[in-house]
């Protein structure tokens, strides 16, 4: 399956309202919104590595392993991060209440998204 119909695929899990496969320099290879949405995921992109890149230097800090996720929560809703390889998933949720569900149904697509990307 090719990456933009995984990302379409995405998009269809409740509480996601975009997602973007992300290079660690911050641009948006692919992406998908779900109707209704005007997010700017270029920018968001490029904001959401750094604060990858902020998280990976404290894990080698206090030595805890690899980063899996990051997640930051907003009032509108969070926004999750997950590396994948050379390349970073990410989504934007509606409502910390979708959460849980999020990184779980995520968590079943992020090898097929990290083999698409290197298609």
């Amino acid at each position: 399956m090719d990456l933009r119909a995984l990302l379409e695929e995405v998009i269809n899990i409740k509480g996601i309202t975009s997602v973007a496969l992300v290079s660690n320099d911050g641009f948006v290879i692919e992406s998908a919104t779900a109707p209704g949405q005007d997010i700017d995921l270029d920018f968001l992109g490029g904001v959401a590595t750094s604060s990858l890149a902020a998280s990976q230097a404290l894990s080698e800090f206090f030595g805890k392993g690899e980063v899996s996720q990051v997640m930051v929560e907003f009032e509108e809703g969070p926004v999750l991060l997950a590396p994948i390889g050379a390349v970073s998933v990410l989504a934007t949720i509606d409502s910390s209440q979708n959460l849980g569900r999020v990184r779980f149904q995520l968590k079943k697509y992020l090898p097929k998204l990290e083999q698409a990307a290197q298609a």
